[in-house]
């Protein structure tokens, strides 16, 4: 008998303690933005393939604006450096043409560019599109030092990953014309 009533008390505690739960509605990135700006990071929250999303420091630049440094912010812990460049209204013919570094090979998807076809941040990873998709480049995966050219095909907005594995960071510019 004693035996029952445990089993029947904990049953009823397993079901009031959902009495009380709500639908998830996907703020959780926003709410991510939220703390990462209250804690310091970037200016961006970028939900990287397979990782977490960070706050990352976003790189602006200008149509026809000339050379713009791109400015670095390091992954916790690992301390790497990481940077996002945004490209808004791009149209086909436009090239970002990137001296130092270029955009880092997407780790889920061999051989693509991280790219993310947005016109804001925070990026979420489901705005990750194949950089070829929307771009061409006979540089990407190069061994030498740059430039780096891509060529938009496709009009809209993007934002191109750079990503470095150690913890040097290579002095870089962006430039983004028509």
């Amino acid at each position: 008998m004693k035996q029952k009533a445990i089993w029947l008390l904990l049953v009823l505690l397993l079901s009031a303690s959902f009495v009380d739960c709500k639908k998830d509605d996907g703020d959780d990135l926003n709410n991510l933005a939220i703390i990462s700006a209250l804690s310091g990071g970037g200016d961006c929250l970028v939900d990287f393939p397979g990782k977490a999303a960070i706050g990352v420091n976003r790189t602006r630049t200008t149509k026809g604006g000339g050379a713009t440094t791109v400015t670095w912010g390091r992954i916790p812990f690992v301390n790497h450096p990481i940077a996002i460049v945004e490209i808004l209204g791009a149209q086909s013919g436009d090239t970002v043409v990137f001296n130092g570094a270029d955009v880092v090979e997407n780790p889920q998807a061999s051989g693509e560019a991280t790219v993310y076809e947005a016109t804001d941040c925070p990026l979420a990873e489901s705005a990750i599109i194949n950089g070829f998709d929307a771009f061409s480049s006979t540089t990407f995966g190069d061994a030498t030092p740059g430039p780096y050219t891509w060529t938009n095909t496709v009009a809209g907005s993007y934002y191109f990953l750079l990503y470095i594995v150690g913890t040097s960071e290579i002095a870089t510019t962006v430039t983004y014309s028509n």
